[in-house]
């Protein structure tokens, strides 16, 4: 099969360049997750009592089963192959992109890693039209300044703010 010129990437290969994608159980499409120890601001939440990372779900449970731990860190080392966008687009589009699918959830474990990250997450969306994105996160810092670096959030991706104490205020502006 040829792609504009050249041999399509097929979901075989696209799952080995991300590392498989995660099955959140409390969603009703595929998400992709990363080893919780690797937020910026949840490590540092993780250690104040009050704050939603304090008790994260993400290290205990089924996240520390050694198959799930070995996938976290698979997915972790992906995000800097330069094929992840084009295989996180393919695997979207092949699991959720059919009628009656439609929707992805980014990080239901670790959380936005830089700003070439999330400017490929917006890059994914875009190549997803059809499905709605879903990405809450921590990381304000991190969206700022993609923001003010250019880089636009396609209408097909809600990124939510989610408040650092439990019981907080969520912040505007966003």
């Amino acid at each position: 099969q040829l792609v504009k010129g050249r041999c399509a990437m097929q979901v075989r290969e696209a799952l080995t360049i991300v590392g498989g994608l995660s099955r959140p159980s409390k969603m009703p499409a595929h998400g992709y997750s990363i080893p919780a120890r690797a937020c910026a601001t949840g490590s540092k939440l993780r250690e104040q009592p009050g704050t939603v990372c304090s008790g994260c779900y993400a290290l205990k449970g089924r996240y520390v089963f050694p198959n799930v731990a070995a996938a976290l860190e698979r997915r972790l080392e992906s995000l800097h192959d330069p094929r992840w966008i084009e295989a996180m687009s393919l695997l979207i589009n092949h699991y959720e992109g059919k009628p009656g699918r439609g929707y992805f959830r980014w990080h239901d474990a670790g959380d936005i890693q830089s700003v070439e990250h999330f400017a490929n997450i917006c890059e994914v969306a875009r190549r997803t039209p059809t499905v709605r994105h879903w990405l809450p996160t921590r990381e304000y810092r991190i969206v700022s300044q993609a923001r003010a670096a250019g880089v636009a959030i396609p209408a097909n991706l809600t990124v939510r703010m989610s408040a650092h104490i439990i019981g907080g205020k969520v912040p505007t502006g966003f």
